[in-house]
């Protein structure tokens, strides 16, 4: 039966999708998804090794004017609200902040406005070395990232049934917004990466409020540790007291961003392989 794990944080820079990267190079044969669609990191360190698709992801129409049947009355630019329509010459067009609300095309005398498909960003399906990457990247300034985020979870679902996988990867976006959800549901298990920080704590508890309300279970791998043993304590109860469990305990160390400027992994670390593989056992063990 195929499963799904989300590694989450509550916070950029937490080290989730450093946590992410070693994990998918560990596993023997898994689809890895990259939900940070507005800034996707994950290809950097998996390092595909061929691309096989790419697609256009279309998530809202926009308004067209023909502008050969255009009379330049001037309606659709009165009711925009969002200053969309601008008049070029004789006739009226649309600017790139169509919002796609339609009302143009509706008060349009001459029915010469229509609602076309409008690309949001690109989708990409790519091959490494024990399994897939699906990601995307979101078109900057483009709306709807959730939709994206769904819309390649789905594309790893069809391919995990197509070719007999039974794991797939999330690597989500930080915090707890809607994109975050859209990275959460349906998945068995969550990983949250968590740094020991006091914004850390706090963004944990937040997080961890969301997996409540979704009900599902979490392991926890506690990263740039030794900073604060107060501060540690202190997460360490919150992680109890949420339900959650510590899989893995990583240290500050400066040998780690030194290795993943060089796009290396944990797995390239010989010290904190262990940790990588014990975090991966956790999870495995747990999913059944």
């Amino acid at each position: 039966m195929m499963k799904q794990i989300a590694v989450m944080s509550g916070k950029g820079g937490a080290g989730k999708t450093s946590v992410t990267a070693a994990l998918a190079k560990l596993l023997p044969a898994v689809i890895a998804v990259d939900g940070d669609v507005n800034a996707s990191n994950l290809p950097i360190l998996l390092k595909p090794q061929q691309m096989l698709r790419e697609s256009d992801f279309f998530s809202m129409d926009i308004a067209q004017i023909d502008t050969s049947q255009c009379t330049a009355c001037g309606e659709c630019e009165k009711i925009c609200a969002f200053g969309a329509i601008e008049k070029e010459g004789d006739t009226y067009n649309v600017a790139d902040d169509c919002e796609g609300c339609a009302a143009c095309a509706w008060v349009c005398p001459q029915k010469c406005i229509k609602m076309v498909e409008h690309s949001c960003g690109k989708k990409y399906l790519s091959l490494t070395e024990n399994g897939y990457l699906v990601h995307a990247d979101l078109n900057p300034g483009a709306d709807n990232s959730g939709k994206l985020i769904a819309s390649i979870r789905e594309d790893a679902r069809k391919l995990a049934k197509e070719k007999n996988y039974r794991l797939i990867l999330i690597d989500g976006p930080p915090g707890t917004s809607c994109q975050a959800i859209s990275s959460l549901t349906g998945v068995d298990l969550v990983l949250v990466v968590l740094e020991e920080s006091l914004s850390g704590l706090s963004d944990y508890r937040r997080l961890a409020t969301l997996l409540s309300h979704f009900r599902l279970p979490h392991l926890v791998v506690l990263n740039k540790v030794g900073i604060d043993e107060q501060v540690a304590k202190n997460i360490e109860d919150a992680v109890a007291e949420n339900g959650g469990e510590i899989a893995g305990r990583i240290p500050f160390d400066y040998s780690i961003p030194q290795a993943l400027s060089r796009c290396e992994t944990f797995l390239d670390l010989p010290e904190y392989r262990p940790t990588i593989e014990g975090v991966s056992g956790q999870m495995l063990g747990m999913l059944g």
